[in-house]
């Protein structure tokens, strides 16, 4: 979700949220769901989304208790058991960088599919291990910054 989509234009909250908005989402067997959006509105101006008005602390606002269904086909990556020798200072972490990784494809904001990767990510860590121990971790900043899933 983005917050054109709800009529607002966010601006940057600080270097590490320059997009200027935060959301909190959850998957059940319905679909998926936008249940806490912040952002900090370019000219504060707070639209309800679904009815909901937002808490304003200091120069954001957080919409709380949303069950706003996202309308998402694609697949998103989900990732948890952080291997704490494997962070990177730049940049998103890549996948090879946790234990467990499933792959989640949705369609119209469904689940059509999961897919368990932890294992063939496992065995790509050996080689990302030796690309961060060489210090040639990254050929371009656009890749340490990319959000393509086939990058390891």
């Amino acid at each position: 979700m983005s917050p054109e989509q709800f009529g607002m234009e966010s601006e940057m909250i600080h270097t590490a949220c320059y997009r200027g908005f935060i959301s909190t989402y959850e998957i059940t067997d319905d679909g998926l769901y936008l249940k806490e959006f912040t952002i900090k509105e370019k000219d504060e101006n707070y639209l309800p989304i679904d009815g909901v008005l937002p808490k304003k602390e200091d120069y954001l606002a957080t919409y709380e208790k949303l069950n706003h269904h996202v309308d998402f086909t694609g697949k998103i990556r989900l990732a948890k058991d952080f291997i704490q020798d494997l962070y990177i200072h730049m940049g998103y972490q890549k996948a090879s960088a946790f234990e467990t990784v499933l792959d989640i494809s949705f369609e119209n904001g469904k689940v059509v599919e999961i897919n368990e990767r932890s294992k063939e990510i496992e065995k790509k860590r050996e080689e990302f291990k030796k690309r961060y121990e060489s210090g040639d971790m990254f050929e371009t900043t656009e890749e340490a910054f990319s959000l393509d899933m086939d990058l390891e």
